[in-house]
């Protein structure tokens, strides 16, 4: 098998799981009534430890962030911002709404980057960039509304944190590029999701005695952490460092898809022809994008 073929089956396999990991999240909620905030402060504490544990036998350095105070500054800011804001307000939709209409809105990030960076560098966009942003609204206007202007299919909490999602996964993919150039990129996702447990922790470790375990939801969480977080990011790195980001971006549309196939079997979730459409506009949005910046590459 070529490099590039293994490389496009390692994003694909992470997208997909990454897809079942939504619904995991969902399951786990739902089976032991554990609060969205209680669920990510689990989340974030064990994804963390992983992943240092990988980044260290991998031998990377995890301690040198921590070695320079401007550098300790930024991770707080990432971690705060973006780690663990990107997967509280992703599981907050879910507990409004279901996983797939969480995943859904969230792949409005890259419209967003696309959008703040052409504002940033007050530079004319591609045609590509403004039909991505095109489809990207029109998506959401089918998601949020089933085509019908004066009614709202999903409650307004969902569409709230939704959104608020797609903004902290924006920041979550673009702020830490500094940090990750200088140290890697294990022990800097791995220390924001570690730390971001950790500022959760006063607030709701409390809550976490409360809820109702089983076998199925213990194995969901094993999933969820080991599988879900841990494994998936180790394959998308190595995919995307085969293939390059525009066609890891392009494959990755297959998470919203496996979510939403994933609850229909699962979960009982229904989706409705507008649901389909929206989501097929967003992905659409993605792929637009990712063929602007593969364009560009090509150019340069």
């Amino acid at each position: 098998m070529s490099v590039s073929r293994k490389g496009m089956l390692y994003v694909l396999f992470a997208a997909v799981l990454w897809g079942s990991s939504g619904v995991c999240a969902q399951y786990i909620m739902e089976q032991s009534h554990i609060s969205s905030e209680s669920l990510t402060m689990l989340r974030l504490l064990f994804s963390g430890l992983i992943l240092l544990m990988l980044s260290f036998m991998h031998g990377d350095k995890i301690f040198a962030v921590f070695k320079h105070r401007q550098d300790v500054i930024s991770l707080l800011v990432f971690t705060l911002f973006g780690a663990l804001t990107v997967q509280l307000t992703f599981l907050l939709t879910i507990e409004k709404s279901n996983a797939a209409t969480a995943t859904i809105l969230q792949f409005l990030s890259p419209t967003i980057i696309v959008a703040w960076f052409a504002l940033m560098k007050k530079k004319r966009s591609g045609k590509l960039v403004f039909a991505a942003i095109g489809t990207s609204l029109m998506g959401t206007f089918l998601l949020v509304t089933h085509g019908d202007p004066t009614s709202i299919s999903i409650s307004s909490g969902a569409l709230f944190w939704g959104i608020a999602s797609a903004f902290a996964a924006a920041f979550y993919t673009t702020f830490p590029s500094v940090l990750i150039a200088r140290y890697g990129t294990l022990p800097i996702v791995g220390w924001s999701m570690l730390l971001g447990g950790v500022m959760l922790a006063p607030f709701y470790a409390n809550q976490v005695g409360s809820f109702t375990a089983s076998g199925g939801t213990i194995f969901a969480f094993f999933y969820l952490v080991v599988v879900g977080t841990a494994i998936t990011f180790s394959l998308y790195l190595t995919g995307a460092q085969m293939i390059g980001g525009p066609k890891a971006s392009i494959l990755s549309c297959a998470e919203p898809l496996s979510s939403a196939l994933l609850s229909l079997l699962l979960l009982g979730i229904t989706f409705t022809l507008p649901d389909w459409l929206g989501t097929l506009l967003i992905l659409s949005s993605v792929v637009l994008i990712s063929l602007d910046s593969r364009g560009k590459l090509h150019a340069s």
